[in-house]
C-alpha cells in the first residue's frame, strides 16, 4: 500500500489526520486478520508550497522540511499509528527520478521544450481515473492555476505535465541531461511508489484532492513506464474535512490543528472522533463531536481498568461482537459501524472484544 504523504512546510490539521488515521485503521485491519502490509508513505520534501514557505519566513528549504516531518511524524505517532514501512523523502530519490523521466522521453512518451513534459496523448485512458472529461480536467487546472503555457516552446498540449523543470535562484536544483533543475510533482511518487513496491501495487491512497490530476497523471506515466496495468489495483481516496462550511484550507484561515483538538481531548478521543465518519465522504469537523467521543474513551477507560483490577481470567471476545466489528470493516472499511459495534462491546461489559477492537481503530492512541 501506498499512501501520499505531507508536503512538510506546516504542521497538520485535522484533515491530514483524518487520511493518515484511516489508513492506518485499514492496515491494523489487515494485519489483525493475519494479511501482512507493506506499507509506504512518502514525505513530499521537493514542491511549490515549500519552497515559497520556506521563502516567505526567510528559512532555508531543508531546514523546514526536516522541522514539519518531525512534527508529522510526532503527531501521528500520538494518535497511535502503526509507522510506515518506508517514508522515503523526494529529496533522496533524485537520480531514480531523472532515470524515470529518461526513459519516458526515450520511449516516446515525453518531450522536452522550456521543461520535460510527459506527452498526454500517448496515454488514451488519461482522465479515466478520475472520470473527467477534457473540458472538466482543463477546468480544473485553469482553477488551480496549473494550466500553465501551451504553444512553441512551451507544451504542446495544455494537460501535459512536467516531468523536469527548471529552478528558481533560491530552489534546489540537481543536474540532468535536461538541464539544472527539479522534478515535477507527479514523477516523484510514481519513482518512489515503484522503487519500494514494484510496478504494480495493491492498494494506493490519499485525499480525494488528489484524484485529479495528482494520480490520473502518476497512473497514466507509471502504466507507460513499465508497460504493465492496472499500476494500483484499488485506489482508495479519503473525503474532504469542512469547518465553517468550508474545507479546511490554509487560504481560508479555517484550520483546526490537531495540536489544538488535542488540548480539548485524549489522543484516543481525537482518533476515535476521525474514524466515526465514512471515509470517502465529506464531513463537518465540530467541537461538539469531538467531546462525545471523549465521553465514549472516557467510560473506555473506566471499562477496561476496572476488567484489570478485578485480576478475571482473561477470556475470548464475544464471537458476534467481533464478526460483527470484522464484517463492518470488510464492508469498503465502514468505520462507523465498527464504532458501533466497539460501543455495543462496552454495553456489554466484554472488555476482551473491546480490547481488540481498540487496537484496529484507535491503535496505541492513549486513553487518558
Amino acid at each position: 500500500m501506498y499512501v501520499c504523504g505531507v508536503t512538510p512546510y506546516d504542521s497538520g490539521h485535522m484533515g491530514h489526520a483524518f487520511t493518515f488515521m484511516i489508513f492506518d485503521v485499514l492496515v491494523r485491519f489487515f494485519e489483525a486478520n493475519g494479511t501482512r502490509v507493506k506499507y509506504v508513505q512518502n514525505i513530499t520534501d521537493v514542491d511549490d508550497p515549500l519552497f515559497e514557505r520556506a521563502r516567505r519566513d526567510d528559512v532555508d528549504w531543508r531546514e523546514l522540511a526536516d522541522r514539519e516531518t518531525k512534527v508529522h511524524i510526532r503527531d501521528m505517532t500520538v494518535l497511535g499509528w502503526r509507522p510506515p514501512d518506508r517514508m522515503p523523502r523526494v529529496s533522496e530519490e533524485i537520480p531514480r527520478i531523472l532515470g524515470a523521466a529518461a526513459k519516458l522521453k526515450s520511449s516516446g512518451h515525453a518531450y522536452k521544450t522550456d521543461a520535460l513534459y510527459f506527452d498526454t496523448r500517448t496515454y488514451p485512458k488519461f482522465g479515466q481515473l478520475s472520470r473527467r472529461t477534457r473540458r472538466s480536467m482543463l477546468r480544473k487546472l485553469r482553477e488551480e492555476e496549473l494550466l500553465g503555457t501551451v504553444g512553441p516552446g512551451a507544451k504542446r498540449d495544455p494537460l501535459d505535465f512536467v516531468l523536469w523543470r527548471g529552478s528558481r535562484p533560491d530552489e534546489p536544483a540537481w543536474p540532468s541531461k535536461f538541464g539544472a533543475g527539479r522534478p515535477g510533482w507527479h514523477i516523484e511518487c510514481s519513482v518512489m511508489a515503484m522503487r519500494y513496491l514494484g510496478p504494480r501495487i495493491d492498494i494506493h491512497g490519499g485525499g480525494r484532492d488528489l484524484v485529479f490530476s495528482h494520480h490520473e497523471s502518476e497512473r497514466a506515466q507509471s502504466e507507460s513506464l513499465t508497460g504493465k496495468a492496472p499500476f494500483a489495483k484499488a485506489w482508495v481516496h479519503t473525503g474532504m474535512v469542512r469547518y465553517h462550511g468550508h474545507k479546511m484550507s490554509k487560504s481560508l484561515g479555517n484550520l483546526v490543528k490537531l495540536s489544538q483538538a488535542l488540548q480539548r481531548a485524549p489522543a484516543a478521543a481525537v482518533r476515535l472522533y476521525l474514524v466515526s465518519h465514512r471515509y470517502r465522504r465529506d464531513w463537518e469537523f465540530g467541537w461538539a463531536g469531538l467531546a462525545r467521543a471523549a465521553r465514549v474513551i472516557e467510560r473506555m477507560r473506566k471499562l477496561l481498568a476496572d476488567d484489570a483490577r478485578a485480576r478475571k481470567p482473561r477470556t475470548m471476545p464475544g464471537r458476534a461482537l467481533m464478526a460483527e466489528f470484522n464484517a463492518a470493516l470488510a464492508d469498503d472499511l465502514d468505520t462507523p459501524r465498527a464504532v458501533r459495534a466497539l460501543r455495543a462491546a462496552m454495553r456489554q461489559k466484554d472488555a476482551a472484544a473491546v480490547r481488540a477492537m481498540r487496537e484496529v481503530l484507535l491503535g496505541t492512541a492513549a486513553l487518558t
